[in-house]
């Protein structure tokens, strides 16, 4: 089985095109599943029928695992058992009893208010080199919405700062696309290209964009564990929220979407491609959490909200009495002297 594990994982990298990353995982999801398969004193592939397959994809739903995770273990499973009975390694597919669980469409938990971003943005010192290559980070990771892997994975020649745009190659749906930043993001970008990265490589030499401190390139895991020391206990001390970098992007999608609510039917489709989403359903998510719209046609038409606005508007009999006061006595400063 290990033949036919290793045999695959090349196929995926070789044939399909995949990252190294999702090869990986693979591994390790069809190693799981190989050990369940000599708990059950099975060696041969040849003899793993539905009843297994069954039996596995019960342990695997019963585990406390998050339905992605569920949906990553059979999926790959899945897709193992179709390559082997396509290349001919096994002549029945029991792999096809697989029922892979469908995530619902979440709504995504701890948005950033603008208040609550603006704060965020606040604690690197954008003095000190380090910091200003944190708050880089996180200015592009609000400004363009892109996920952290993609952020942390841009090389130089991927950035144009003069057009504010950066090509995210091989993102998650294997399709490279251009997504868009501020210029206020692109001018700090130059900064850090210019003062902060020369001095983070140390005389090393990078394609890649970010630099950790002890100048290797910087990954997503390493920055994540140096946001939440920095940053992240400031943020949650302030407004209870429990932030991570994928809120970023979470917070800037929905800060769009606000912005252009009255315009939602021409503003979604351009919001995709940004995101880098293959359906628009990914992307209307996050109509459900962009209130903002919804707050203010709640004022103006909920007949509750109405008739209170009515009632603020009728004054009182002491207003009434004040005004008059205030009318005679305007009115007798204009008369003439006699």
């Amino acid at each position: 089985m290990e033949k036919y594990k290793n045999e695959y994982i090349n196929f995926l990298i070789k044939v399909k095109g995949t990252s190294p990353e999702y090869a990986e995982n693979s591994s390790t999801y069809i190693k799981k599943f190989m050990g369940f398969l000599q708990k059950k004193g099975i060696e041969d592939i040849n003899l793993v029928d539905r009843e297994d397959i069954n039996e596995y994809q019960d342990i695997i739903m019963k585990e406390n695992y998050a339905i992605t995770t569920k949906q990553n273990a059979l999926s790959v499973v899945y897709l193992f058992f179709k390559y082997l009975h396509d290349y001919g390694h096994i002549k029945d597919n029991p792999g096809l009893v697989i029922d892979i669980p469908r995530r619902g469409n979440q709504i995504p938990k701890n948005i950033m208010n603008e208040e609550e971003i603006k704060y965020l943005l606040t604690l690197p010192n954008a003095d000190d080199l380090l910091g200003m290559r944190d708050y880089c980070i996180m200015n592009l990771l609000y400004s363009s919405a892109m996920r952290p892997k993609e952020v942390f994975n841009l090389k130089m020649d991927d950035l144009d700062v003069k057009r504010c745009q950066a090509v995210v190659r091989r993102p998650k749906n294997r399709r490279d696309r251009i997504v868009h930043f501020d210029g206020y993001t692109s001018q700090y970008l130059k900064k850090y290209i210019v003062k902060a990265r020369p001095w983070l490589l140390k005389g090393r030499e990078s394609d890649r964009l970010f630099i950790g401190a002890a100048g290797s390139d910087l990954m997503k895991a390493s920055w994540a564990a140096n946001f939440a020391n920095r940053y992240k206990a400031k943020m949650e001390k302030k407004f209870r929220k429990h932030i991570t970098p994928y809120s970023f992007r979470h917070t800037s999608a929905t800060h769009w979407l606000d912005s252009g609510a009255r315009h939602k039917r021409d503003v979604l489709p351009f919001i995709q491609r940004q995101l880098g989403h293959e359906s628009l359903e990914s992307t209307v998510i996050y109509t459900h959490v962009a209130i903002e719209p919804l707050r203010q046609m709640f004022k103006q038409y909920h007949p509750r909200e109405i008739s209170l606005q009515a009632l603020h508007r009728i004054p009182s009999p002491d207003d009434i009495i004040s005004k008059i006061k205030d009318d005679d006595e305007g009115e007798a400063s204009t008369q003439p002297a006699r």
